[in-house]
């Protein structure tokens, strides 16, 4: 795929952040296990991060252990490369690992950009990208040691990049201030393959073939945000969120509307099985569907009242409706964070 300047903008300039402005280390919570999580990975060992600096690791997925870090913002996401954790979150940050959680760096911290990291991927030991919210995106090629930052143009509505080429014709300055104020969040990105599919604001769903060099919108017809985006075959691609919504695309055609009846908003995706792939949600929603998913016209005025989900799909609610915001799986069981803390899931 051809780089063109309207496709990725990808303007990089060098991160520069003081090493005197780290914030003091997370709190070691007696109840940490019960406190607001917010993201999970695991490989060999799980890791999970949350609010207030929290990281908790486990080698066995039932016990935890909360790990000392050299800052105290909430850590929104987390990804695990062989014994290598990164973390990222709030004012910016970007923590390191290199030994499964003992010791940590700070690769990066600017609390004055007023924006967090959503999500973090790295494609080996040192490639690995953080995205966040209006259109932040870092890059690394050494493991972390230095991050620059770029801006993609090719992740907005059609409309707005039109909009921005007419200003770039006149003003290169100005065009680069309204890029980077238009942007829209960047809530998660899912590696498959060779492939990198991103969710995001505004009905932003897109997919990279250059490990997000550059970048293909898809048309989606719904305007909302998106949370995440899973591919569960080779031919089959799903999406999730706001009011749960789920979208699916087959063979790289349209994406079609999956009727639930559920309005809580969708957060994540777990896939169970080659028959069953679940959405986590708020309100401790968690709605599982039958493969291949079954698609209906979407309404967006049909009465709440008359609503009558698509086959094989089945709503349910864990017992303390905590807002269900991530899950993996790990040594057979399934392993949720949740806003109460870590929760094992039973997935029928």
């Amino acid at each position: 795929m051809k780089k063109t300047i309207a496709a990725c903008i990808a303007a990089t300039f060098a991160v520069n952040y003081s090493t005197t402005a780290f914030a003091e280390e997370a709190f070691m919570a007696p109840l940490v296990e019960q406190s607001v999580l917010l993201d999970i990975d695991a490989d060999k060992f799980v890791v999970i991060v949350g609010e207030r600096g929290h990281v908790l690791v486990s080698e066995d997925g039932q016990t935890f252990n909360q790990k000392a870090v050299p800052t105290h913002s909430t850590l929104t996401a987390t990804t695990v490369v062989g014994e290598h954790i990164w973390a990222v979150g709030h004012d910016a940050v970007i923590l390191h690992s290199s030994d499964k959680g003992e010791t940590w760096e700070v690769q990066n911290y600017q609390p004055e950009l007023e924006r967090p990291f959503l999500d973090v991927l790295f494609f080996d030991e040192k490639h690995g990208i953080a995205a966040g919210a209006y259109g932040l995106f870092y890059r690394t090629t050494d493991g972390g040691q230095n991050w620059s930052a770029e801006r993609h143009a090719s992740l907005l509505d059609p409309m707005d990049r039109e909009y921005l080429d007419e200003i770039r014709k006149e003003d290169e300055a100005f065009y680069q201030q309204e890029l980077e104020s238009i942007l829209p969040h960047l809530n998660r990105v899912t590696l498959d393959g060779n492939t990198l599919y991103l969710a995001g604001e505004a009905g932003l769903l897109a997919k990279s073939e250059n490990m997000g060099e550059s970048w293909e919108r898809y048309y989606v017809d719904y305007t909302g945000s998106f949370f995440d985006i899973k591919p569960l075959d080779a031919r089959t691609v799903l999406a999730v969120g706001l009011r749960g919504n789920i979208f699916v695309s087959r063979d790289e055609g349209e994406w079609e509307y999956v009727q639930t009846c559920s309005t809580s908003t969708l957060n994540s995706i777990l896939v169970g099985s080659e028959s069953k792939v679940y959405a986590l949600g708020n309100n401790g929603m968690m709605i599982s569907a039958q493969r291949p998913l079954p698609t209906s016209m979407r309404d967006p005025y049909a009465n709440p009242t008359d609503c009558k989900a698509d086959e094989g799909i089945e709503v349910t609610q864990i017992k303390d409706k905590a807002a269900l915001l991530n899950a993996t799986q790990f040594k057979g069981n399934s392993i949720a964070v949740t806003a109460n803390g870590i929760k094992t899931l039973a997935l029928k």
